[in-house]
């Protein structure tokens, strides 16, 4: 009998099966991560210190001795109850801890982010890109008597009214009461949406200088004649400096989140069921 013969012959054997199935299982087992301490609770200086230091911070002062035992004791039992959960599987299919882990994650993506601070030239780009975003706010001197609610007959007088006083005629006698000042000097595009409504400052800026036209404010209608408009002064880096950290941060955070984001999926096999 060759040598093949034998060899073939002994890979028959069931007791060599046995064997190479034993060192598989074996191979496998040993892949696995060690899980020492799953059943031992270590409270180690580390540990203690973290425990004294969230205690100081909350409350300025370091723990008693009997106040950090109730910090140990409280540690310990979370510790316990956790590690039970997770042994018993409680974290899976769990929405608020997917998206407590998720969130976690996204943190971390952009912790480096948020430490960052942006050159000034950085800054001069982002203030050159939206220089209006930036800028100051619109005055207005300007006139306003109140009509009443919007409703198509006031809003055809009130028309009316404004295309007599614009050829000379006085007003007198047109509006009813309001607690609006009749005369509005150097007033703020926030100053009249505070008392106008939302909106109003912007639509004043199209109207003309000068003339009387109705408009639509938060109360009802009016009609306005603006004597001065002056537009905000162009911004400058040193007067919206914190504004302008701040978007940058807040774009630097997100283009962080994405790109990490971006680098885990690459890990994985994304398969949508039923997606053409």
């Amino acid at each position: 009998m060759s040598w093949r013969d034998r060899a073939a012959q002994w890979l028959r054997e069931p007791l060599l099966h046995f064997l190479l199935i034993g060192a598989v299982v074996y191979a496998v087992l040993a892949m696995r991560p060690p899980d020492p301490g799953e059943r031992r609770i270590v409270v180690d200086e580390a540990v203690v210190g973290r425990l004294t230091d969230r205690w100081t911070q909350s409350f300025r002062r370091v723990p008693s001795e009997a106040e950090l035992d109730g910090l140990i004791a409280d540690y310990v039992k979370d510790e316990v109850y956790y590690r039970e959960a997770l042994r018993l599987g409680l974290d899976r299919d769990d929405e608020a801890i997917r998206r407590l882990m998720r969130n976690k994650m996204v943190a971390t993506a952009a912790a480096a982010a948020e430490a960052s601070r942006p050159s000034d030239a950085e800054l001069q780009a982002l203030l050159d890109k939206n220089p209006q975003r930036y800028a100051g706010e619109s005055r207005f001197d300007l006139e306003q008597i109140y009509l009443g609610n919007d409703t198509a007959p006031i809003r055809r007088a009130g028309e009316e009214s404004a295309r007599r006083m614009n050829s000379g005629a006085d007003g007198a006698g047109i509006g009813i009461a309001s607690p609006l000042p009749r005369a509005f000097r150097s007033a703020s595009s926030a100053d009249l949406d505070a008392q106008l409504g939302e909106g109003f400052a912007a639509r004043l800026g199209q109207a003309p200088l000068g003339r009387w036209t109705v408009q639509t404010s938060g109360l009802g209608l009016h009609l306005v004649r603006i004597s001065i408009r002056l537009a905000p002064a162009a911004p400058k880096l040193s007067d919206v400096r914190q504004r302008l950290e701040n978007d940058w941060r807040s774009a630097a955070i997100a283009s962080a989140q994405d790109a990490h984001y971006r680098d885990l999926a690459k890990g994985y096999d994304i398969v949508i069921a039923g997606a053409k």
